[in-house]
């Protein structure tokens, strides 16, 4: 394996595109509006702490560098767009994500 394969490899990439399914699974787009409410907020909390959790290992497991770290980034506040999420709502949670990321 050659230093620059884990740089352009797809992994990043595939598991932004993982979280963004469960996200998408358990509290769609058209669930954005309920927010507001107390029951909505502790759901989507509870859905970003189990990606926090599936985050962190997969962190551990692929030893990302910056580089992926960005990939990874852009590949879920993307993915998150193309599934109809509005724009606070990807910034939002993006921000955590690279903040999670990073601190790593």
């Amino acid at each position: 394996m050659g230093l620059l394969s884990g740089i352009f490899s797809g992994r990043p990439a595939e598991f932004a595109d993982a979280m963004v399914e469960k996200i998408a699974r358990q509290f769609p787009p058209t669930a954005e509006a309920q927010l507001a409410k107390q029951g909505a907020r502790r759901r989507l909390e509870g859905i970003v702490q189990h990606i926090v959790t599936d985050l962190d290992a997969f962190q551990k497991e692929a030893q990302l560098g910056w580089i992926g770290k960005a990939r990874l980034g852009n590949a879920f506040r993307w993915k998150l767009t193309d599934r109809g999420y509005s724009k606070q709502f990807v910034e939002a949670l993006t921000e955590g994500i690279i903040r999670q990321i990073a601190a790593k």
